[in-house]
């Protein structure tokens, strides 16, 4: 190995008190070099000024204490225990076990310095039982060596604890990497930007992260360290827009006319306020002579395929081809019917592209694109296929955008020449979260329901309440409409006690409601298979229908009035949200029916409470991204998403915003960048665009 005193170019491997066995363990968690290490902060802090000592503590109080073991010993009442007593300069706490001895006999000696949690409890005096447990330091000579108040404590796991990795291990090697390598990290910002947000210098705020004088001074350096962060994300997403939007497009759009309005007006519908503002935004953008790059959002049945055929006849009228591109076949037969449907007196030829279609239809389809007989394609990623060829491709609409990647969005628009681009959502996405994940795109909001839409009534029961959910589906169907039910899993689990689908279909189609017509669909079944049973819901001939989340998107059947999930608490917020949106597609009164065996005390259990009180998207996602990070928000393929150390997308609005004013300056040149730091952030975007493109075309 070359030596280096850039940490960035230090392996973990190489770093004193690690090795090949630890090294292996920490890249579990993403430490490759000892750059990596310096930016694993600590997940909270102790600080020993704020503790109470041991001669305060109160019976039933739930505390932290801060003391050095002094005995320890299993010992015999009525029963068994294991004690240790720890000490402070005001007094003696045990701390007692019933269970799990072995293992707190195992892993503590005396001398070390713990910090104890729980809840006080008397017997013969003041003690902790089964507290939880953070060792500190080793012994007297381990804790002198942390002089400050305030000990940070990082986050573990079960492998870096079997190499003793835990928060003291971690300070046992991040202590010295801090000494040797912090004043050698590179700067990530320009200096011209770090002067003017006055920012600490990046040596000083990675020690201060770790080791900090006070906790307010910490939340400075974090909210400094953030802006880092998301000052370099913001130049990804300029840097995609240029290279998406810089050129002049080849086409151009002609604006309405009355033909063109008389398409709008003869819906057997009218069109909500939020419709007509969307579509008025998203003409003014094809009408420009740079590409249109617009996020269209819009919650569970807002309408969003409405705009998109109406601004794709626009563009089809001007003599161009738009394609519109689906996550699943049957998602993009349901927009190519419902295309169809809304076009179909505007003398415009839709077509559909699927992977399952025959060899001499799918030629067809592909001769009508090339020679211009298809004005509009609708379809799957197959429409991104090497050998699909457009006459003059000038529109891409991508759905749910959050299903690809990046790269698959990018290969589609590189059918035409600078087309205008339009993704669509369903799924309503923080503002913060937008201006990250999205921050490339111009954002419209569907905010309104259709008329005659009225709101899912949502309820939460439990087990006891399952004879009347039965009488309920029972009476829903007697009325001619159609049930939901929702499973979490396809096959029982030796390691669950959840409900299946297949046991369930099952037993309601043989014991509960033999006299129902019941149909399943799962996520392995055959495509065909799925598409047929899915058709019989559709058309009547099923009354029920068992499935698994294949139906979260898309599933368009205005009779359905009711969907019961069970296992409700194994959901996300918003994948409960866009399960609710399968029903209430009509004007008839619709139920979402949670089905639940958590505790009532539970964090789940009030999670789910939260989630009933609400039918509004933008609520639900906010506490979504608030519980679970955007990464399970945006889903697990949207290549480019926000990944961040230190910045927070559900409280650093202001950081978000000042992060784009600077990264617009930048590219402008309103601030300077020398020819070292425009290097370093160039090859930091050839780095991201390579791992965009790596992650993306499926």
């Amino acid at each position: 190995m070359t030596y280096s005193d850039n940490p960035a170019d230090v392996e973990i491997t190489y770093l004193k008190g690690v090795g090949p066995k630890r090294a292996s363990a920490l890249r579990t968690v993403g430490i490759e070099t000892v750059e990596d290490l310096l930016y694993y902060f600590p997940r909270r802090y102790l600080d020993r000024s704020q503790l109470k000592s041991i001669a305060q503590l109160q019976v039933g109080e739930e505390v932290t204490v801060v003391g050095k073991i002094v005995t320890q010993g299993l010992l015999r009442a009525r029963k068994k225990f294991y004690e240790i007593v720890i000490s402070d300069d005001t007094g003696n706490l045990p701390l007692v076990w019933f269970n799990g001895i072995r293992f707190i006999e195992n892993r503590f000696k005396r001398g070390m310095m713990l910090s104890v949690s729980g809840t006080v409890t008397d017997f013969r005096g003041a003690q902790l039982v089964h507290p939880e447990i953070e060792v500190l330091f080793d012994d007297e000579d381990d804790a002198k060596t942390h002089t400050g108040r305030i000990i940070p404590l990082y986050p573990s796991t079960e492998t870096l604890r079997r190499f003793y990795l835990d928060s003291r291990g971690f300070r046992k090697i991040i202590r010295p990497a801090l000494q040797k390598y912090a004043d050698h990290l590179v700067e990530t910002a320009p200096q011209s930007v770090v002067e003017n947000a006055q920012l600490t210098p990046l040596p000083e705020a990675i020690k201060q992260m770790h080791y900090p004088h006070d906790l307010e001074r910490r939340e400075k350096i974090r909210q400094e360290l953030a802006l880092r962060e998301l000052l370099l994300f913001q130049l990804l997403v300029a840097d995609r827009r240029k290279r998406q939007a810089g050129g002049k497009k080849k086409h151009e759009i002609k604006p309405p006319d009355e033909p063109y309005r008389d398409l709008a007006r003869q819906l057997p519908f009218r069109l909500t306020g939020a419709q007509k503002r969307c579509i008025a935004e998203l003409i003014e953008d094809l009408l420009k002579p740079h590409p249109m790059m617009r996020l269209l959002q819009g919650d569970v049945g807002a309408g969003k395929t409405v705009v998109a055929a109406l601004t794709m006849a626009l563009v089809a009228r001007s003599g161009y081809q738009a394609a519109m591109m689906a996550p699943t076949e049957i998602l993009a037969q349901q927009h190519f019917e419902t295309v169809s449907r809304i076009l179909e007196n505007s003398g415009l030829t839709v077509s559909l592209l699927t992977g399952s279609l025959s060899a001499a239809v799918r030629r067809k389809a592909l001769d009508d694109l090339i020679t211009g007989r298809t004005d509009i394609l609708v379809g799957t990623h197959a429409l991104k296929s090497a050998d699909v060829m457009y006459r003059a491709l000038a529109y891409v609409i991508v759905d749910e955008q959050h299903r690809f990647g990046v790269a698959e969005r990018e290969a589609l628009l590189e059918k035409g020449e600078s087309p205008d681009l339009l993704v669509m959502t369903a799924t309503p996405i923080p503002r913060t979260l937008a201006l990250t994940a999205y921050g490339d795109l111009d954002l419209s909001i569907l905010d309104e329901k259709p008329a005659g839409r009225r709101v899912v009534k949502s309820a939460l029961r439990t087990e006891a309440d399952r004879p009347k959910i039965y009488s309920f589906i029972r009476e829903e169907v007697g009325k001619g409409h159609k049930i939901f039910m929702i499973y979490p899993l396809v096959q029982e689990s030796l390691r669950t006690q959840m409900k299946a689908a297949t046991r369930a279909y099952k037993e309601l189609k043989d014991d509960i409601f033999p006299d129902l017509q019941i149909g399943m669909v799962h996520g392995q079944m055959k495509k065909e298979e799925r598409d047929d049973v899915m058709a019989r819901f559709s058309s009547g001939e099923l009354n029920v229908l068992v499935a698994t989340t294949v139906v979260e998107v898309g599933i368009d059947v205005p009779d359905a009035t009711a969907i019961v999930i069970e296992h409700a608490e194994r959901f996300g917020l918003s994948q409960l949200h866009q399960l609710r949106g399968r029903v209430g597609r009509s004007e008839r009164q619709s139920y979402c029916i949670l089905m639940t065996d958590v505790e009532p005390e539970s964090d789940a259990y009030r999670r789910l409470e939260r989630f009933v009180a609400t039918t509004d998207g933008f609520e639900i996602a906010e506490l979504d991204l608030e519980l679970r990070g955007p990464g399970d928000l945006l889903g697990k393929r949207q290549s480019g998403k926000p990944d961040f150390r230190v910045a927070n997308l559900l409280t650093d609005m202001k950081l978000i915003l000042t992060a784009r004013e600077y990264a617009a300056k930048l590219l402008e040149n309103a601030l300077p960048v020398t020819d070292d730091e425009r290097v370093r952030l160039n090859r930091f975007i050839k780095r991201q665009r390579e791992l965009e493109t790596s992650s993306g075309i499926s």
